[in-house]
Order: C-alpha cells, then structure tokens, then sequence
C-alpha cells in the first residue's frame, strides 16, 4: 500500500475573520437595538465595530497568499 504523503496546511487567520465578524455583528446589533429602544447608543458599541472590523482585516490579510 502506498501511503498519502501530502500534508495538510491550514489556512491563516480563519480564527480572527470569525472572532472579528463575531465583533462587528454584536457592535452591530447592539446599536441598532439601542437606537430602535430611542436611546443614545453608547461608545463601547463603535469600540466593538471598529475592533471587529481591524481583527477582521488582520484576518483578512494574514490569510492572502503570499506570491
């Protein structure tokens, strides 16, 4: 029998796309529902959107391919 000698590389940055995308929807979400009840939506949902979206761009790059 021949053994299968390819091996297995995963791709970069899949845990910080989900973590990041995970951020932003809750940032998201939060302020919508904060300006759906009628009050001001508090600093620390932009701080969750703009977070999210810079891991969500770390992510994003460290799983490009590299010429």
């Amino acid at each position: 029998m021949a053994q299968d000698t390819r091996t297995f590389k995963p791709r970069r940055g899949v845990k910080k796309q989900f973590f990041g995308s995970v951020l932003v929807s809750l940032g998201l979400l939060n302020t919508m529902l904060s300006l759906k009840v009628g009050i001001e939506p508090d600093w620390f949902n932009y701080v969750l959107i703009i977070a999210g979206l810079v891991v969500l761009f770390v992510g994003i790059w460290q799983g490009r391919d590299d010429p």
